[in-house]
């Protein structure tokens, strides 16, 4: 699951050093690897060790959401954080967070100190993902940040294809210690990684937009393109938390949901520049929403099938909507920075709703009501979009 957006995003940011470009990429990448294979590591193993501890598919998704709020309330903050600490602190107390509470887990059942646990990794977890991609950026001139951000999606793609169905095989073994630290080693290697960019180099603030309503006037043109990023991220988090306590084939097909999300992911970028984003976000929606419904068909061939289908539609998804919030973001000042919080916000939002939601609707009508209910949402979001963007189009040239 990669984030590929520019939170902070000011013009003019001072890049780092040539000379310690390499170093700085390489440990980007290493951070990239270890934060989102602990991520979908735990993300797949908590739900069932809420469970067996007595909280029931209803807790499963509170640890899940918790995760989600913590994330998107630090994440805001990020860019005055990234201003005060720098690039390597900021990165390394990311990984910190998220690496920290893991030796404690295995100590606690109760699910309010599963919970408070959780939530100091969602706070790691939201400095995490914005530093990330945004650092990331800020080593590549403009021309070469698509590809730049292709590999580094590839990366965090291979780290969901392994942690999550890794996650899901040890959880059925109830193997929760072995989880517990192999989530703390891949947080040990955030904190590593920190230690490829300089110490020198801080990022410039961000530049503030001039008054509410201008930040305002500046998300007006996105809403489009985040409400189907904030769908398609509530069907990722009923996917990702709930097959695996509905489906016994769930490693199997999460596993053929993130490959998909990879190949996806490196083909949806070049596509994308070619032709614009919404002639990919509309295949691709349509994608992700029959994979998801796909969840409440109990047959193994059309699961996994599903499955597929999902993971492409998705990493599609992801990269299609990133560009259109970034194009219409260029038409406002400081509208970047706006963008790109509001576009992780979106996605995190949505995983979190996902998880929470999920678990009552799980319990009262099952997976033949959840994951065509997700299906549907994303479709409604769809639909609201291409409607949003025929209005802008007749009415204002630049809609994109």
């Amino acid at each position: 699951m990669t984030r590929p957006a520019d939170p902070a995003a000011p013009t003019g940011r001072v890049p780092a050093p040539p000379a310690g470009r390499r170093g700085a990429v390489g440990g980007a990448l290493l951070a990239a690897f270890g934060g989102f294979a602990g991520f979908n590591l735990l993300l797949s193993a908590m739900p069932a060790y809420a469970v067996r501890s007595g909280a029931g598919p209803a807790g499963a998704g509170v640890l899940t959401a918790a995760l989600m709020a913590a994330t998107l309330a630090v994440q805001p903050w990020t860019p005055r954080l990234f201003a005060r600490l720098g690039r390597r602190r900021s990165l390394a107390l990311s990984g910190l967070l998220l690496g920290l509470p893991c030796p404690a887990l295995p100590l606690v059942a109760p699910l309010p100190a599963l919970t408070a646990l959780t939530a100091v990794r969602g706070l790691g977890f939201g400095i995490f993902v914005v530093a990330g991609v945004t650092f990331t950026t800020e080593l590549f001139p403009p021309g070469r940040r698509g590809r730049a951000l292709g590999l580094y999606g590839a990366v965090v793609g291979v780290a969901g294809v392994l942690g999550a169905p890794l996650g899901i095989a040890l959880a059925r073994r109830e193997a929760y210690g072995t989880v517990f630290a192999l989530a703390t080693g891949a947080a040990a290697l955030v904190v590593l990684g920190a230690f490829g960019f300089p110490r020198a180099g801080a990022p410039e603030g961000p530049r503030r937009p001039r008054g509410r309503g201008g930040a305002l006037r500046a998300l007006r043109p996105l809403l489009g393109p985040l409400l189907v990023e904030c769908a398609s991220t509530t069907a990722y988090g009923v996917v990702f938390t709930f097959l695996p306590l509905t489906s016994p084939v769930a490693p199997q097909a999460l596993l053929a949901a993130q490959g998909a999300t990879v190949l996806s992911r490196l083909g949806a970028g070049r596509i994308v520049d070619r032709y614009g984003g919404r002639p990919v976000l509309v295949p691709a929606a349509v994608l992700a929403a029959v994979g998801c419904a796909a969840g409440a068909v109990p047959h193994r061939p059309v699961l996994l099938a599903g499955a597929a289908l999902f993971g492409a539609g998705f990493g599609a998804v992801q990269s299609a909507t990133l560009v259109l919030v970034m194009r219409a973001a260029e038409e406002h000042p400081a509208g970047l920075g706006v963008a790109g919080v509001a576009w992780n916000i979106a996605f995190d939002a949505g995983t979190g709703a996902g998880s929470l939601l999920g678990g009552p609707m799980l319990a009262l009508g099952g997976p033949a009501v959840l994951f065509p209910a997700a299906a549907a949402l994303l479709a409604l979001s769809l639909g609201c979009d291409l409607r949003g963007a025929v209005r802008r189009r007749s009415g204002a040239p630049g809609a994109g």
